[in-house]
């Protein structure tokens, strides 16, 4: 019996700063980044992530225009299509793009990652929930300074994380799903929920914008901007719904030809033509979950 809907993951490993803005604000950042109301932590909201896909995918089937429409939905730009006018519902859903690594200065190597007990929490529902049977298990964090190493060793007590010191416990831990599906990932450091929320709150990446006055050589008054960014080397991570399209392209079919046709390296957010947003996309391998 075919399932009505299947459930997959992808992570998306930023190789560029990447820019999802939320807008323009009246605080020192002038174009913020994108992050959750009740967490402060960055992501990279659905609509964004999904008109990346679509605009990935239609780079590899450019002529297939029919087939775009029946994953992501009906888009009246695809005039080359006999039923653009047409509204024709998307077989799969997306999540927003949700942090799991965050890349930080450190005194121990040019950069380390962290990660805390609630985001890999949030992690194992999502692993639940799309059918994989792995579990993320992970000691406990009793202070606010303490560390633990998953996967490597260090010698080194004490960690310097930008203006934080922590305690490193003596044991490493191994986790290996996290070893074995997110490979790109290197001197990973569990802190506490709250270390983590200050990280990601501080340690965002900010770049000055100006606009040169071509006559005068100098900078146009009022083209100063400042402009937040995930840094480079942070990971996140989607989850997609495959269901079923009009009851005749089985959900199996278009979770193949989604990871068949969107994978290796993607575009994501804003300031492409700066280089921004390129992350390397990789789906998780597993057992296949939905109902």
């Amino acid at each position: 019996m075919h399932k009505k809907e299947i459930v997959s993951i992808a992570s998306l490993y930023a190789i560029s700063p990447v820019h999802a803005g939320s807008g323009m604000s009246t605080g020192a950042v002038d174009l913020p980044i994108q992050r959750e109301r009740h967490t402060n932590w960055p992501h990279v909201q659905a609509s964004a992530v999904k008109g990346a896909m679509r605009a990935h995918f239609r780079n590899y089937a450019q002529k297939d225009i029919e087939s775009i429409n029946q994953i992501f939905g009906s888009d009246k730009q695809d005039k080359d299509y006999p039923g653009f006018d047409q509204d024709i519902p998307g077989s799969i859903s997306v999540s927003d793009a949700k942090l799991l690594v965050f890349p930080v200065r450190s005194n121990i190597a040019p950069f380390i990652t962290v990660t805390c007990p609630a985001v890999l929490k949030r992690l194992q529902n999502d692993l639940l929930m799309a059918g994989f049977s792995e579990e993320i298990n992970h000691p406990v964090i009793k202070n606010n300074d303490d560390a633990i190493l998953l996967n490597w060793q260090c010698k080194e007590k004490k960690i310097i994380m930008e203006d934080a010191v922590v305690q490193v416990a003596e044991e490493t831990v191994q986790v290996p799903f996290l070893a074995d599906n997110f490979k790109d990932i290197e001197r990973l450091v569990l802190v506490s929920d709250k270390l983590f929320g200050h990280i990601v709150s501080t340690c965002t990446e900010i770049q000055t914008q100006i606009k040169i006055d071509h006559e005068k050589g100098t900078a146009q008054p009022g083209a100063l901007r400042y402009e937040e960014l995930l840094p480079s080397d942070t990971l996140l991570y989607i989850v997609v719904h495959h269901s079923r399209h009009n009851n005749k392209i089985q959900a199996s079919m278009i979770k193949n030809f989604i990871e068949t046709n969107i994978r290796d390296f993607m575009q994501i957010g804003g300031d492409e033509t700066l280089g921004r947003g390129v992350c390397k996309l990789r789906w998780l391998i597993g057992k296949e979950g939905g109902s």
